[in-house]
């Protein structure tokens, strides 16, 4: 149980690795102040999640005594992203919204593979501060089409 619960964390890490990755990218593409400071604190934001999520994998991991760490594989989704996203701010911001919901969907897929209890409680926790970046970017994205 704990190493498949080691192994969807790890997921969930590579995917807010991916997404802090793509805000990083985004805040250095845009020229609009304000979508820089709100893409670099949302980068910030799954920076939080990441130390939180790996700290909990790694007190599992130790607890097994097998020497199960985090692998830190990167998965190809920031990559494709990049490539995919042109250099507009409502490219970015469409490309970003999309990317939190398949980050809620991935953390409500954890939920459902029925963690552990402490893990389902972390899993709760992060996913409340994710729907609140997603909504964020959902609005972000609406202002940006009105604006256009």
């Amino acid at each position: 149980m704990q190493k498949r619960t080691i192994k969807m964390l790890n997921g969930l890490v590579n995917r807010c690795e991916d997404a802090r990755d793509f805000y990083t990218s985004a805040a250095r593409q845009t020229k609009n102040e304000e979508l820089r400071d709100i893409f670099r604190k949302m980068a910030s934001t799954r920076e939080s999640i990441i130390i939180n999520l790996k700290t909990h994998a790694n007190s599992l991991a130790s607890e097994l005594n097998d020497g199960g760490t985090l692998s830190g594989q990167a998965s190809t989704i920031f990559k494709l992203l990049k490539a995919k996203v042109g250099d507009t701010d409502i490219s970015l911001v469409k490309e970003l919204e999309a990317a939190e919901n398949r980050t809620l969907e991935d953390f409500q897929k954890a939920l459902e593979s029925n963690p552990p209890e402490a893990t389902r409680s972390l899993i709760e926790r992060q996913m409340r501060i994710l729907t609140k970046t997603h909504n964020h970017m959902k609005y972000m994205k609406e202002k940006l089409k009105k604006a256009a």
